[in-house]
């Protein structure tokens, strides 16, 4: 942190290296950004229940995954503005915050491409055996499987957690932001074992969600103003 002082009482400049929430304005602020793209994802898994959330071509596999599509490009879009509304202040932090945006960027592509395939064959395909059969096409080039439809899609909840317990780390957002965001990982994780459409799924997204929202609120707001003591000659 560096203390400027210019000549007169009272006119002490702050400047703690980090950048104020407001100094570049994107086309989204953080408050709805960071409530949106969680609020399509769970959007496209309540779309995806006509269906019982299976392999089948038609309106609501359009409508979800079209959903889905749009929430994982703001996710991506969340991951450019990490090193933008959060300052790092030490080498750990600066490590954490650039693995945590290269890790939502990265794997948000991956969800991208994997929902675009899926559209495609959603469009291409007259019935579910045609669909799977596309996309078992798909995981037969050599390393698609593990990086489109594997870890390589479901690590961006990964870096949401980083970047959430970061932020409650360098006080630009409350524990309870990181607590939500790290609860509905572990249950929707949870709940994928028991199956896609197992009611603790929707619950994790739900707390994703409601923690997500409270970190982009507190995120939108500017930084608090480091704080220094004046004192005289005196010392008093």
């Amino acid at each position: 942190m560096n203390l400027t002082s210019s000549t007169g009482p009272a006119r002490t400049r702050i400047d703690t290296g980090v950048p104020a929430a407001g100094s570049a304005p994107g086309t989204l602020s953080d408050r709805v950004l960071f409530a949106a793209a969680p609020a399509l994802f769970l959007g496209g898994w309540l779309l995806m229940r006509p269906i019982d959330g299976q392999s089948e071509p038609g309106g609501w596999w359009t409508a979800a995954h079209a959903v889905w599509l749009a929430g994982f490009v703001l996710f991506a879009v969340m991951g450019l503005r990490f090193g933008r509304i959060v300052g790092a202040r030490t080498t750990g932090q600066r490590i954490a915050l650039t693995a945590s945006a290269v890790i939502v960027v990265v794997s948000s592509l991956a969800n991208i491409v994997q929902l675009v395939i899926d559209l495609v064959g959603g469009f291409t395909s007259a019935n579910s055996a045609e669909l799977k059969n596309a996309f078992s096409e798909v995981k037969d080039i050599p390393g698609a499987e593990a990086l489109i439809y594997g870890v390589g899609a479901q690590i961006v909840f990964v870096g949401l957690i980083v970047f959430a317990v970061l932020a409650a780390v360098v006080r630009r957002a409350a524990p309870g932001s990181a607590a939500l965001v790290t609860a509905g990982t572990v249950v929707m994780a949870v709940g994928m074992g028991f199956g896609r459409n197992h009611w603790t799924v929707p619950l994790g997204m739900v707390c994703l969600l409601a923690g997500l929202a409270l970190l982009g609120r507190e995120l939108d707001r500017p930084a608090a103003p480091a704080r220094r003591t004046d004192r005289g000659p005196s010392g008093a």
